[in-house]
């Protein structure tokens, strides 16, 4: 028997591979499988089961598919303070259910100046905390002319979906191999099945790692040609509602007055089209 809390949870950002500048972390976080390789450094496109051939009766994260009742390991779910996670019959997709945990830190006040917080890998909670002379005493780690102590989550500007954990030892030149380093996985598979399976795209906010949102397709969208010459193979295309943009080519968005941030969407890397707020 389940008594669990759906928990809507979304991580930013914007995440690259080395040399691309288009933000793919929904393809890595879905486990899609990169074809071919462009000049800019870009996969060519994507091969993703779960938007091309996805079964409304299953439920799929991380690349992996589960069966409805089939549960995700904790330890894969830990860092969107969540907790046994399965999968469940709906309409119109199937989608995970999960019970969301309040760490102690969130109810009582903290003493910043005297104290800090330490994490271990992937988790959401603290597993404690050191005070006055016995933080003092912790191991130090420098990136990018900050210092960290032990225990302390390490962030980087240049790639805001990495994260290191300090610990004695850490090597600034090395955090590729660092055990204590990881990659963000996003949680929308988890939290937002209807907008993901149901035909939106993402939408990024410069310098995070995951997408902000889910756009879905709307009647005054339009195609707006680019410089490419088309090829004609359906693997270079993005679907969109009703349009079928070929690579190169960008959607008209139209905003509204009260939208503070531009939004260009663009069939960069198929076969989903991507969108940036700036």
């Amino acid at each position: 028997m389940h008594w669990l809390t759906i928990v809507p949870v979304t991580l930013l950002g914007a995440l690259t591979v080395l040399g691309c500048d288009v933000p793919i972390g929904h393809y890595k976080t879905m486990g899609c499988t990169p074809i071919g390789k462009l000049s800019s450094g870009c996969p060519e496109r994507y091969e993703c089961p779960s938007i091309t051939a996805h079964d409304n009766e299953k439920c799929y994260y991380n690349g992996k598919t589960y069966n409805i009742d089939e549960s995700v390991p904790d330890a894969e779910v830990a860092q969107f303070c969540s907790v046994l996670c399965y999968c469940r019959a709906a309409k119109p997709f199937a989608k995970f259910r999960c019970a969301h945990i309040d760490c102690p830190e969130f109810f009582h006040r903290f003493d910043y100046d005297n104290c800090l917080r330490k994490y271990k890998k992937n988790s959401c909670c603290s597993a404690g905390s050191v005070c006055g002379a016995d933080r003092d005493k912790l191991a130090k780690c420098e990136l990018e002319n900050e210092i960290y102590k032990e225990g302390q989550r390490i962030t980087f500007k240049d790639n805001p979906c990495r994260t290191c954990i300090c610990s004695a030892g850490f090597n600034a030149t090395a955090t590729d191999t660092d055990p204590n380093c990881f990659d963000t996985t996003c949680g929308f598979e988890l939290f937002s099945e209807k907008q993901v399976y149901g035909g939106g795209v993402p939408v990024y906010k410069e310098g995070r790692c995951c997408p902000w949102e889910w756009r879905l397709p709307q009647a005054t969208d339009k195609v707006v040609k680019g410089s490419t010459v088309a090829t004609g193979d359906p693997n270079l295309q993005c679907k969109y509602g009703k349009l079928t943009l070929n690579v190169g080519d960008s959607l008209d968005v139209q905003q509204s007055t009260e939208e503070k941030q531009k939004m260009s969407c663009s069939c960069d890397v198929p076969p989903l089209l991507t969108c940036v707020l700036n």
